[in-house]
C-alpha cells in the first residue's frame, strides 16, 4: 500500500497558524479507482473544490503560515467527513450512481482510508501540533470553495464562516472582510458547523483554540485575478485575527 501525502507549502511558517484545505485534490489514483472514474462530474464542484488550490497558493505566498492541500479528488473519499458518514464515499451524485463507489467492498474502503484519508490527517495533526508548542493560540482555519448555486437556488453569499466550538475567530474575520462593504458574508453560511465540521472538530474541539472553515463562492475565484484579490483579502484578515483573541 502506498500512502498518499498531502501537498504542505510553507511547512517552516513563523505566523502563528495553520490553514488546511481538504478539497483542493483532484489526483485519481489508479490503485483506488479507474481512469474512467467519476469523468462526467470532473470540472465540478462535486469532484474538487474549484480555485481553491490556487487561491490556498497565491495565499501561502502573502500569509507565512503552513499551508496543507489534499491532491486526491473528494469523490475518491472526502476527507471532511467522519468515516462512517455515507457521504465519506458517495455512492451517487446528483441522484445519479457513481461507478467505482457503488458497492464497493470493506476492503476497498478500508485501503482509501489508510492511502488517504490517514496520512492527510496525520500530517495535518503533525503540523498542528508544532504550530502549537511554537506558538500560545494559533489559528487553525480550513479553506473551501462553495457553488454559487445549489439544487436550483442562487446563493447569495460571497463567501462564509463555518464554525462549532469556538466562535471568535469567525466573528473577528466577518468583521475584517466585512469593513469593504462589498462582499456579502455568511456567519455559519451557507453552511453551518453547528452539527460538526470534521477536519475542524477532530483538531481543534475542546482546545479553546480559534477556529473555523470559511467558503468562497467559486464563481469569485475564476481568474488569476480574482484569487489573488481573494488571497489579499484572507492573508489580511488572518494576520490581524491571529493577534487577537478577543472579538473585533
Amino acid at each position: 500500500m502506498t500512502k498518499i501525502e498531502p501537498i504542505i507549502l510553507n511547512p517552516e511558517g513563523r505566523e502563528p497558524g495553520l490553514i488546511v484545505v481538504d478539497h483542493a485534490g483532484t489526483e485519481l489514483p489508479a490503485s483506488l479507482v479507474s481512469p474512467d472514474f467519476a469523468r462526467q462530474w470532473r470540472n465540478t464542484h462535486h469532484f474538487t473544490d474549484l480555485g481553491v488550490a490556487a487561491l490556498a497558493e497565491a495565499l501561502a505566498e502573502r500569509l507565512d503560515m503552513p499551508v496543507i492541500l489534499s491532491t486526491v479528488s473528494r469523490l475518491v473519499i472526502d476527507l471532511n467527513r467522519w468515516l462512517d458518514d455515507p457521504r465519506s464515499i458517495l455512492s451517487s451524485v446528483e441522484g445519479l450512481p457513481l461507478d467505482g463507489n457503488t458497492g464497493i467492498s470493506i476492503s476497498e474502503r478500508q485501503l482509501r482510508h489508510e492511502s488517504v484519508f490517514w496520512p492527510y490527517h496525520e500530517t495535518v495533526g503533525r503540523i498542528w501540533a508544532r504550530q502549537r508548542q511554537k506558538h500560545q493560540a494559533p489559528i487553525f482555519f480550513a479553506l473551501h470553495s462553495c457553488t454559487r448555486n445549489f439544487l436550483g437556488v442562487r446563493r447569495q453569499w460571497d463567501g462564509g464562516t463555518i464554525w462549532h466550538d469556538d466562535r471568535i475567530l469567525s466573528q473577528n474575520l466577518l468583521a475584517l472582510l466585512g469593513r469593504s462593504g462589498d462582499l456579502i458574508l455568511g456567519d455559519n453560511l451557507p453552511y453551518s458547523g453547528i452539527d460538526g465540521a470534521y477536519t475542524v472538530d477532530r483538531h481543534t474541539f475542546g482546545s479553546g483554540t480559534p477556529a473555523c472553515g470559511f467558503e468562497v463562492s467559486n464563481d469569485l475565484l475564476e481568474t488569476d485575478s480574482d484569487r489573488k484579490l481573494w488571497a489579499c483579502r484572507l492573508a489580511d484578515a488572518l494576520r490581524l485575527a491571529a493577534e487577537t483573541r478577543c472579538a473585533i
